[in-house]
């Protein structure tokens, strides 16, 4: 009957898996297109700014209206919502094909980190250990529908959140701040790279505590079926609301947990791969645009690795949380649940799953990366 189940959620998430591969096929072939706004007869089009980053001398476009302050802001705030929309909709179909390429490797992750006392587990071994349930190899797909399904809204919420933010915080620093003050007598008080870097932070943190609320009960679930607690999505559902309603799917610290992990790791990951973004793939994709998605993988899977290397402590300590016990064994506690995990092994127990993290977020940012870059390009992003 497991092995079943197994089986059945292993076709789910390859007709899942089907779906987005023939979605991108279709939206590489489709010359999408944005209808263009109406431009106004008086607008000087040789003023309009044209390319340029955050430090570019752009010279602004002026429309003859009799309140053409009120006009451009809400043009710019429709730009922003836009935006931000489009980001949603790429980021989430870019989560989902990351999530079902790299399934294994979360598992084994969450297998390693949710071993408690002093002993731990091998790569080798936890590997042993997922295939040796009823449903063998498929065991390392455990919560893969769930994980897929789950982490579109989420992290689709997420870069929709950070990408307005982004542009509304940007623009508002710039104007307040930076280099387009207008203001002669007074000049900028930051450069443009340090507001650049504040806007990523800013927007990161916002668009992760948003998101962390929505991405806390699918990560529950996954995590209980990834250490073999059930062994359908269905059966995890049903057993856990019977059991704790609604609790069980956000349990204590479960939520504080995932944003002290998740709040952090954006940081870093973000502000990793805008810099190489900006320094990197675009001065070396210049003249060949072909080659963009290399590129974008490289510096997905470096921006990845260093986001998840520096938060593994807090992936621990989430994990131990949200697993089944958790909650009242550390009393949703985190520095207990912290102080606990120091006792069983020191400082090293911080680092279990890490490398089975990296195998997994290495890869997996870096295919996310590439899907995100492409259908943003295929949306027609800004």
């Amino acid at each position: 009957m497991k092995y079943n189940q197994s089986a059945s959620s292993s076709r789910t998430a390859s007709i899942i898996a089907l779906c987005l591969l023939l979605l991108s096929v279709q939206l590489s072939y489709a010359k999408l297109s944005i209808i263009p706004q109406k431009v106004p007869s008086s607008l000087n089009l040789q003023t309009v700014p044209r390319g340029g980053g955050w430090g570019a001398k752009a010279k602004v476009a002026t429309v003859a209206s009799s309140s053409p302050s009120k006009s451009t802001a809400k043009q710019q705030s429709s730009s922003a919502i836009t935006e931000g929309l489009k980001n949603t909709l790429a980021s989430g179909l870019a989560a989902a094909c990351s999530k079902t390429i790299l399934a294994p490797f979360d598992t084994l992750k969450t297998v390693q980190q949710h071993v408690s006392g002093g002993k731990s587990l091998g790569l080798l071994e936890a590997t042993r250990q997922v295939v040796s349930r009823p449903g063998g190899i498929l065991n390392l797909y455990a919560g893969l529908g769930v994980a897929a399904l789950g982490s579109m809204p989420s992290v689709g919420l997420y870069f929709g959140v950070y990408s307005y933010c982004k542009k509304t915080i940007g623009e508002t620093l710039q104007t307040t701040f930076g280099s387009m003050r207008g203001d002669t007598e007074h000049p900028a008080v930051c450069s443009d790279r340090t507001l650049q870097t504040l806007t990523i932070i800013a927007s990161a943190a916002i668009g992760n505590t948003v998101a962390s609320f929505s991405r806390v009960p699918y990560e529950v679930v996954k995590q209980s079926l990834q250490t073999g607690q059930y062994s359908s999505t269905l059966q995890a559902a049903s057993t856990m609301w019977r059991d704790g309603g609604m609790r069980s799917f956000f349990p204590l610290g479960g939520v504080s947990i995932q944003m002290v992990r998740d709040i952090p790791y954006a940081i870093f990951t973000l502000l990793s791969y805008e810099f190489i973004k900006e320094n990197w793939v675009l001065k070396r994709t210049e003249e060949d645009p072909s080659k963009r998605w290399f590129f974008d993988m490289v510096a997905g899977a470096t921006a990845g690795g260093i986001g998840s290397y520096l938060t593994n402590p807090m992936d621990v300590i989430k994990t131990r949380l949200q697993t089944t016990g958790g909650s009242s064994k550390y009393g949703g506690s985190i520095v207990k649940c912290a102080a606990v995990v120091l006792e069983e092994g020191g400082p090293t127990a911080f680092l279990r799953g890490s490398v089975p993290r990296l195998m997994h977020k290495i890869p997996a940012n870096g295919c996310f990366f590439v899907f995100y870059e492409f259908f943003r390009r295929a949306l027609h992003v800004e």
